[in-house]
């Protein structure tokens, strides 16, 4: 029996993709394995946001080849898509899978050991499919799931509802690293979901690309006045998970349908979302070819407190955009202040190829922009704390996950996404129990106590 080790880097769309693909090994024989050490295979499943995620994948190839030298090294995901040249130029890399080709990643694994077998080199690239250099490629579709089954091993599981975009923002290489934006059918969803929960998981995670743009690419018997929302209300209903959690929605997508049918639902309902903000100048929103203004993006945010007072709201924000001025940048911090949001994910602008702002005049300096991004993690860290706070004191339901801290205290999250330490003896992986926090232990975690 061949054993593979899967590593997943990236969005949360990726860790699907990455317990897919252990499930589809698994299937076909392989025994997965949790360390790199002696793998037959080990599957590298890339980031391509950021130059940066590029740099880690390919300093991850040469470590996992140094310490493994005989195993298959495959490398899959979006970088794989937007600059499979790079990667099959790299010694330390036998194969590689793009992200139009991933739904074969297994066979073409197989098929790659039995060349190797029969003392051969495998091609490092799956049949019929090119090497593309630098993002010079179109707007492909592929596959709609791409994979059968989510992982149902974890607290909780992400089940991905839609793949790929159009949008087409002026810095982001995404629609072409996954493809136009597709749905899975209701039905599947459906289908999913209940077999999740009829194996004891407690939280289900709506996750996708363009989660918003749900089911408009399905056929006209199928499409809803607001797909999402009846996407949504079925699960809850059918389904009947004890929580639902949306991964990442955009802000103009946010609908009061779909405000009202979360909050008809709340018992179910996790009071979290993550709403992607970019900037908050106008100028810049513009330039990066947002689908909403600053008004639009507050509108959201209020509209989804007024449903959920305590609700959690985080936020995507892109510093050092080319042409960002000292104005424009402070326009971000006054309007993440004045929301009041609860969290911040910081991503500094990187250049990205074939992306409209590469060619975008005024790229300001590296310093400028690590300067930059330093205040908003600060900021986020500020943010987490002040919203942290609020609910010292108070008791609420806390899902306890595999992980420990190092003091070895167990770690979950309530439903508003706070991260909560608690007694490993009083507290199972799997399980929901009421916790009261006491108080914080760190920017982004308080310290609970289970009761019983």
């Amino acid at each position: 029996m061949a054993s593979v080790y899967v590593k997943t880097l990236g969005c949360k769309v990726n860790t699907f993709d990455g317990h897919a693909l252990e499930n589809q090994f698994r299937a076909r024989g392989y025994e997965l394995v949790s360390d790199p050490s002696g793998a037959d295979v080990t599957v590298v499943n890339t980031c391509s946001v950021t130059a940066n995620a590029e740099r880690e994948a390919r300093y991850l190839a040469r470590r996992l080849k140094r310490e493994s030298p005989d195993t298959m090294l495959v490398f899959t995901g979006c970088y794989a898509q937007t600059d499979s040249a790079r990667l099959v130029a790299m010694d330390e890399i036998d194969l590689v899978v793009p992200n139009v080709a991933k739904e074969r990643l297994v066979e073409t694994v197989a098929a790659g050991m039995d060349s190797k077998r029969a003392g051969a080199t495998p091609a490092k690239l799956p049949d019929g499919i090119a090497a593309v250099a630098a993002n010079k490629q179109t707007h492909f579709k592929s596959s709609v799931t791409l994979f059968d089954k989510a992982s149902s091993e974890q607290t909780r599981a992400f089940v991905k509802v839609q793949d790929g975009c159009n949008g087409f923002c002026t810095y982001c290489l995404i629609p072409y690293a996954r493809g136009a934006s597709r749905s899975v059918p209701k039905d599947q969803v459906l289908a999913e979901c209940e077999r999740l929960v009829g194996e004891g998981v407690s939280e289900i995670v709506l996750t996708g690309i363009h989660i918003g743009d749900y089911g408009r690419d399905l056929v006209a018997a199928e499409i809803e006045a607001d797909p999402i929302v009846g996407l949504v209300q079925d699960i809850l209903a059918v389904a009947k998970p004890k929580r639902l959690r949306i991964s990442s929605l955009e802000p103009a997508e946010l609908s009061p349908g779909l405000v009202d049918a979360l909050a008809a639902r709340r018992e179910q309902v996790c009071d979290h979302l993550h709403l992607p903000l970019q900037s908050g100048s106008e100028r810049i929103l513009k330039l990066m070819r947002r689908t909403y203004d600053r008004a639009g993006y507050a509108d959201a945010v209020y509209r989804f407190r007024a449903k959920f007072p305590d609700g959690c709201v985080g936020a995507d924000v892109i510093p050092g955009f080319p042409g960002e001025s000292d104005d424009d940048f402070a326009a971000t911090v006054e309007l993440i202040r004045s929301l009041e949001l609860s969290y911040l994910h910081v991503f500094p602008y990187s250049q990205r190829p074939n992306t409209a702002a590469v060619r975008m005049p005024g790229h300001l300096p590296a310093d400028v922009i690590k300067a930059r991004a330093a205040e908003l993690r600060r900021l986020s860290d500020e943010l987490a704390a002040n919203y942290a706070r609020k609910f010292i004191g108070r008791t609420l339901p806390v899902l306890w996950e595999k992980d420990v801290d190092d003091q070895g205290r167990r770690l979950g999250h309530t439903p508003n996404y706070l991260s909560v330490a608690g007694d490993a003896s009083k507290a199972d992986p799997g399980c929901i129990s009421f916790v009261q926090l006491k108080g914080l232990i760190s920017p982004t975690r308080l310290l609970g106590r289970s009761l019983h």
